[in-house]
């Protein structure tokens, strides 16, 4: 019996000690003078989160909202037993983004993976991220985007053929899916230099393994996945590390076979064996002539961790946002017969043909898309990392090194301080003239600063390609399957709508 006295002593003095390290632990904020909301005991204040009622967006969203009714300009949370900094003051969060750059140059606190992801630009910091965006930012220029934008083109030629097979059938299609597969086969074409078939067949191997490499973990598991990837916890899964080799060994194939039978491809890759072979993009078109005494770290590995992020960048957020511009524009077919018929005035000038040149004079369709991506911003929170001390202006408050913090662009965009009747569809707010008047830093769907996405005029021309492409030809409206309001699928780092976008396709 003696025993059982002293484990049950063991086990109180252990609770105990939890009890009081976590209350500690969430006084940290409060501590140092930032606001903070009402943790509970391992859950901090993301509850709803970390058990997958709540997406990481809405979980966001909702902290921006208390912060803001309490006229604060930043906030504390808990992420379980992880401290972020919500500022939701666009002045403060220029000051993060841009006027105090050298203090945020992190997206997350370092990592000691050694995937091959981790090398891409978004994962990078320091010297490492400066040198890559240098490198980088070249082959995202518009004469670049011109160059891959006829490949773009083919592509979504195909999605053609599979919604007039639904207009035929007269059945209802999750328009996810097939601009998904649109998407992918774009990005397949132009950033690995491979036809990936996606338009035609779902199931290709590189489908299988692209949407595995981008995929959020499932069922249950994904909310424990979920709590370690907010601690920081790498947990490399079997699935993952042999997508990383698929993809290396087709990206090591495909430079050793250009290189070797001197092959020139208007594409992604192009560039990145331009990087490897000269340390920098221009218009020469002797790309694989090595420039001699050539420092460079484009080696297989960094031009693969590049060519993935530009993959999972670039097919699920304009996806995503094509997705939800169908949403709305099934709902509102005056928008809708606007698009039909600026696109028909613009091809009219350029012979029939969706020129680049023409494209680029789809200004409504622009302002639909930027619209949409004010209310269904792909990435609704920003990730940041502290990477020296910094005191907060015109306050006492230091923000340690190493503190993570999330800028909760979704709740910026939802303000009706920024965005009158932020529940209304109005691509007018994105008008040449109306544009001038957002207050800068409210509207932040690519982000802003030295880190502003490198890929959002590749992001906006894909969605506008592919928007223009289906509208065009055919009348869009919702069909009954669809959840409206539409719900949010919650385990998803990008906006995702649950059980999909169901559109009735008819014909013109």
């Amino acid at each position: 019996m003696e025993w059982f006295v002293y484990l049950l002593s063991a086990l109180i003095t252990l609770a105990t000690a939890i009890y009081f390290a976590s209350k500690w632990r969430f006084s940290y904020w409060q501590r140092r003078g930032v606001a903070q909301l009402n943790p509970e005991f391992f859950y901090g204040d993301c509850r709803g989160m970390l058990t997958g009622d709540l997406s990481i967006g809405e979980t966001f969203l909702d902290f921006y909202k208390k912060f803001r009714s309490k006229g604060l300009k930043y906030g504390g949370v808990y992420v379980s037993y992880r401290c972020d900094l919500v500022p939701v003051d666009p002045a403060l969060i220029k000051d993060i983004m841009v006027k105090n750059f050298d203090h945020f140059t992190a997206h997350f606190p370092k990592s000691t993976s050694k995937s091959i992801l981790s090398k891409n630009l978004f994962g990078l910091e320091g010297e490492q991220w400066k040198s890559t965006r240098k490198h980088l930012t070249p082959a995202f220029s518009s004469g670049k985007m011109k160059m891959m934008y006829e490949t773009m083109l083919i592509k979504a030629d195909g999605i053609d053929k599979m919604l007039d097979t639904f207009s035929s059938s007269r059945e209802p299609t999750d328009i996810k899916e097939i601009l998904q597969r649109l998407t992918i086969d774009v990005i397949a074409n132009v950033g690995f230099g491979v036809d990936s078939s996606a338009i035609d067949d779902p199931d290709t191997e590189f489908v299988r393994q692209g949407r595995s490499i981008s995929a959020p973990p499932k069922n249950r598991e994904s909310y424990w996945g979920l709590f370690l990837r907010m601690l920081n916890v790498r947990r490399m899964r079997k699935d993952f590390s042999d997508s990383e080799m698929f993809f290396k060994s087709l990206v090591t194939d495909s430079i050793e076979y250009r290189e070797k039978n001197k092959i020139n491809r208007k594409d992604f890759i192009h560039l990145m064996i331009q990087l490897k072979n000269k340390g920098k993009v221009t218009d020469d078109a002797d790309i694989f002539t090595k420039t001699e005494n050539l420092k460079t770290a484009f080696d297989d590995d960094n031009i693969t961790a590049q060519c993935l992020l530009f993959f999972i960048a670039g097919f699920e957020t304009s996806a995503t946002t094509m997705t939800f511009a169908i949403f709305e524009l099934a709902q509102h077919p005056e928008i809708q017969e606007k698009i039909r018929q600026e696109a028909n005035e613009v091809l009219e000038r350029h012979g029939g043909k969706l020129t680049y040149e023409a494209m680029m004079e789809l200004t409504y369709t622009e302002s639909v898309i930027e619209e949409t991506m004010r209310k269904y911003p792909p990435v609704p929170a920003i990730p940041r990392c502290c990477t020296k001390d910094y005191t907060i202006p015109g306050t006492d408050t230091v923000i340690a090194k190493g503190t993570s913090m999330f800028i909760p662009a979704w709740g910026l965009h939802m303000d009706p301080e920024y965005f009158p009747e932020p529940e209304t569809f109005d691509p007018d707010r994105f008008s040449p003239e109306n544009k001038k008047m957002i207050r800068e830093y409210t509207y932040l769907p690519f982000g802003e600063g030295p880190r502003m996405c490198l890929g959002l005029r590749f992001g906006i021309m894909q969605s506008k390609v592919g928007l223009v492409t289906i509208v065009r030809k055919y009348k869009l409206s919702l069909n009954e399957k669809t959840a409206v309001p539409v719900k949010m699928v919650r385990d998803n780092l990008i906006l995702a709508a649950q059980g999909g976008i169901w559109v009735n396709v008819q014909k013109i």
